[in-house]
């Protein structure tokens, strides 16, 4: 291999080194919205600030993920009234959803079993340390 190829090589792989760290697949925004309350008004807040943000921003441009937890779990059961808007959000704007075992884990002790929720909500151990996960990981915090 003579010089200018080795140094053609060198210069592409520097090149390389270079542009490939600054390439993100991830969003350059990231939103965490706690939901904490069976309040409808609460709960359309909250379902209202993530479709503004990944409307106004991009869908592609902002990850926004719903940590539910205690009485906001309402709002994840099947027969809740905003269930629909919450499918429609995962579905449309690629929102995230997070539920807490924990409060799952309550629920049944009270009632018998696990509520009905919707499809794809990730589990998590516990609402608050979900939270914590994604300050940790640069995500901004709001709760309605």
């Amino acid at each position: 291999m003579n010089f200018k190829t080795l140094a053609r090589k060198i210069v592409v792989l520097l090149a390389l080194m270079i542009l490939i760290p600054s390439m993100s697949f991830a969003a350059d925004r990231k939103m965490a919205i706690q939901l904490n309350s069976s309040d409808p008004l609460t709960q359309k807040m909250a379902l209202l600030n993530a479709r503004n943000l990944k409307a106004v921003i991009g869908k592609d441009n902002i990850d926004v993920e719903l940590v539910v937890y205690g009485p906001g779990l309402s709002i994840l059961k099947m027969e809740s009234t905003n269930s629909s808007r919450v499918k429609d959000l995962m579905n449309r704007y690629g929102l995230k959803v997070s539920i807490c075992e924990g409060t799952l884990k309550n629920y049944a002790k009270r009632h018998g079993g696990e509520p009905d929720i919707i499809e794809g909500v990730s589990r998590v151990p516990t609402g608050a340390i979900r939270i914590l996960e994604l300050q940790e990981q640069g995500y901004a915090y709001m709760r309605p």
